[in-house]
């Protein structure tokens, strides 16, 4: 039985669509957020995704932290951190694929004491959750 190049590429592209990580593949760009620290004072930082725990990080005033991942293909994807400083306790969901993924591959965030912002062509902020 001779295999056919149809049934080849269908298998392909399922093997891509629906793998183990259900993440796009390796030639698709990764996203990288950067959130810069403009509070005045050290942040520490706790991100997560319902897959990943990126760990707690300190963040200097003025400094930033980055982290880089592939979304999935289905726009689900979703980072979110914790945010502590002096007496204060925050929650914000850092990268919503609805809300963040069509913005390019490079998001960047301020993070200030009344909310994130969203830097680009326009400033966009948010409140804290």
């Amino acid at each position: 039985m001779r295999n056919s190049p149809k049934l080849y590429v269908a298998f392909l592209s399922m093997v891509f669509l629906f793998g183990p990580s259900h993440e796009l593949p390796p030639f698709w760009p990764a996203t990288t957020v950067t959130m810069t620290n403009n509070l005045g004072s050290p942040l520490t930082v706790h991100c997560k995704s319902k897959d990943s725990d990126l760990g707690v990080h300190m963040v200097a005033a003025n400094t930033d932290y980055h982290f880089t991942f592939q979304p999935n293909i289905w726009k689900s994807t979703l980072f979110f951190c914790s945010f502590q400083w002096s007496n204060q306790v925050k929650q914000f969901d850092i990268f919503d694929a609805p809300r963040d993924q069509d913005d390019g591959y490079k998001l960047n965030w301020t993070i200030k004491p009344d909310g994130p912002c969203k830097l680009g062509k326009k400033v966009k902020c948010f409140p804290w959750k």
